[in-house]
Formats: structure tokens, C-alpha cells, sequence
């Protein structure tokens, strides 16, 4: 068990290594939450030991604890990741099921459009009448390689926002709707 101190995170595991530790708990200094990530031009990544950073908090009870000589024991759990992540796959099925109830809402307004028209139509004796359609006054006609290049570019997005959700995506999201919005 160490202190976060200033020197990088993988030398404070390579010293914990070499001094044959089974794992390394490092405490940190400060409240905040800190990444415990490598150098982007570290190239000794030779440690097979866990390296596992603590909160503040957690770190002062459990040293309060070996102070007191009390038994101490850490049990670190990393569980497997899954070849597909059940948020992944639920997302595309909440993207496949708005186009789905988008569709069928739009083939139902349609049909009822159509109906109403036939009435209309049958109903006129002498007089034109008033064809608007009901509801919404834009149509938008899409063929079966739109629909489908359609839910495979939102299925995308969504695996995508998934993945890269972080500060800057979010600021290109809102940048991108700012420019939709135009």
C-alpha cells in the first residue's frame, strides 16, 4: 500500500513488482476522482500485478486499520467482459424498435388518410372536395435501401455515443444539433 505521491503509476508498480508484492494499493492524495492511466509514451508495461487506486477515504480507514493491528484483507474483483454488452444490445433494440413504431405509425396515419379519402370520394356527388390530408401536412416517401441504411447509420450513432461517451463527444453532439437545429 502507497501513497499516490507525484511519481508515475507504473513505476510505483514495477518497484511493488520487484519487491515481490501480489498487488498494489495506491491511495490518493486528493477528493477528486484521478484516471490512473500510462504515460502516452510509456513503454516498460511489464507488470503482472494488479494496480488498484483507492479514495481517500477508503485509503485513511484501512491504514487506521493496520495502525490498530487489526486483520486486514483486500479481496480485488475484476469481472470478464462479455463478447456482446448487454447495453449495446439493448440500445440497438431501442434504435430497431422507434423505426419499427415510427413505421407503423406512419403506414397507419397513411391508411386512414386513404380511407377517408375513398369515403370523400365515394360520398361527392357534384362538388370537389376538400382532400387535405389529416394530420400532419408532410409526407416523406422512403424506399426499403433508405429504411435500412437508415437503422444501420442510427444503430452506429448509438454504439458509438456508447463507446466514446466523454467531454468532448458530448460537445460535438451539441455542436452537430446546433448546426441540425439551422
Amino acid at each position: 500500500m502507497v501513497d499516490r505521491g507525484h511519481c508515475k503509476f507504473t513505476t510505483k508498480a514495477n518497484y511493488a513488482q520487484a519487491a515481490h508484492a501480489s498487488a498494489i494499493l495506491i491511495i490518493n492524495n486528493q477528493k477528486e476522482l484521478y484516471k490512473m492511466v500510462c504515460e502516452p509514451d510509456e513503454t516498460d508495461l511489464d507488470i503482472h500485478i494488479p494496480a488498484v487506486m483507492l479514495p481517500q477515504d477508503a485509503g485513511t480507514s484501512l491504514e487506521k486499520m493496520l495502525i490498530s493491528n487489526s486483520s486486514v484483507s483486500v479481496q480485488l474483483y475484476s469481472p470478464t467482459r462479455p463478447l456482446v454488452d448487454i447495453a449495446e444490445v439493448f440500445l440497438w433494440l431501442m434504435a430497431v424498435g422507434t423505426i419499427l413504431c415510427a413505421s407503423y405509425w406512419s403506414a397507419w396515419s397513411a391508411r386512414e388518410a386513404a380511407i377517408e379519402q375513398d369515403k370523400l370520394l365515394k360520398d361527392a356527388l357534384d362538388e370537389i372536395p376538400d382532400t387535405r390530408p389529416v394530420g400532419s401536412g408532410g409526407i416523406v416517401d422512403i424506399n426499403t435501401t433508405s429504411a435500412i441504411l437508415f437503422v444501420f447509420v442510427a444503430s452506429c450513432f448509438l454504439v458509438m455515443l456508447y463507446k466514446l461517451m466523454s467531454y468532448w463527444f458530448v460537445e460535438l453532439l451539441v455542436v452537430l444539433f446546433c448546426i441540425g437545429g439551422v
